[in-house]
């Protein structure tokens, strides 16, 4: 697989390939996520527009699904949390597949692969949970 890197959007390590955007999860990502003011909504505007730069046709993934992807791999701890405390919100379909996703992105965050549906396995858990957006969100607060 042919990747692009880009390092332009605050030294943050994207790389792009077809249907695929890998995000590097290390200190640098997660010191621009805790400045007042920037968030993983913003870092998803600026991918999805490389994306589509770099690969010359949109990324199919919402920008909203992709900043709450971002969100659960870098404070995988915290997103854990949130989620558990809203489990009674989350449709019961969702609930278990859920939990077995946070335990594994615990265990495995350098790297955030955000691809398409039929590429990523994991894509139908984000999609799903962007209707709780504005909770999600509202739990992390200026790192949203």
């Amino acid at each position: 697989m042919k990747f692009t890197e880009d390092k332009s959007f605050y030294n943050i390590k994207i790389r792009y390939s077809d249907r695929l955007v890998q995000i590097t999860c290390d200190p640098t990502l997660k010191s621009y996520l805790e400045e007042k003011g920037n968030g993983a909504l913003e870092l998803s505007a600026y991918i999805l527009e490389g994306y589509k730069k770099s690969q010359g046709f949109p990324l199919k993934i919402s920008q909203d699904s992709l900043a709450i992807e971002i969100l659960a791999h870098t404070y995988a701890d915290s997103f854990s949390s949130a989620l558990s405390s809203i489990s009674s919100q989350i449709p019961a379909a969702l609930r278990q597949p859920v939990q077995k996703l946070m335990d594994h992105v615990r265990s495995h965050t350098e790297i955030i692969d955000c691809g398409e549906r039929g590429l990523d396995n994991n894509r139908w858990i984000w999609d799903g949970l962007t209707p709780f957006k504005k909770v999600i969100y509202g739990m992390l607060g200026d790192h949203a």
